[in-house]
């Protein structure tokens, strides 16, 4: 459900996975490493937030990037049931600065919880629950 709005020049895609094996953290870790290396260089920015059986991640670039990107993750042997919960575009970013924020860093949760708050106070329902699920396990 991608909305065209003036001006708008980034592309933010949600969406959640379910992990075909447990991750345990160092699994987490290794996904994390690899994300945020990979986003720095295509100028994606966003959160990743598991609890070992689900993900659940916002990806922030250009359109072009986030639809490279997002092939990628759904090709990836570690997630299954790839949903795409929220699809848009905007002329600004919720998670800029962060190539990949995660709820594992306590220095960054409260900053987190902050610009999800931005994010959710706009989206559907169904979004909101999502998230709301998923914080409970993984604060």
């Amino acid at each position: 459900m991608m909305t065209d709005q003036p001006d708008a020049r980034f592309r933010r895609i949600v969406y959640a996975s379910t992990a075909t094996a447990r991750t345990d953290d160092d699994t987490q870790i290794d996904i994390l490493r690899q994300s945020r290396a990979n986003n720095g260089l295509n100028g994606i920015s966003g959160i990743l937030l598991s609890d070992g059986r689900r993900f659940l991640q916002v990806l922030e670039g250009t359109p072009e990037a986030i639809a490279h990107v997002f092939a990628q993750i759904s090709a990836d042997p570690r997630h299954g049931e790839v949903r795409t919960l929220h699809d848009e575009l905007d002329s600004r970013r919720i998670f800029s600065g962060w190539t990949m924020a995660s709820m594992s860093d306590d220095r960054q949760t409260e900053a987190i919880r902050e610009r999800l708050q931005v994010l959710l106070r706009s989206a559907p329902e169904g979004i909101r629950d999502e998230f709301e699920d998923i914080l409970r396990t993984v604060s």
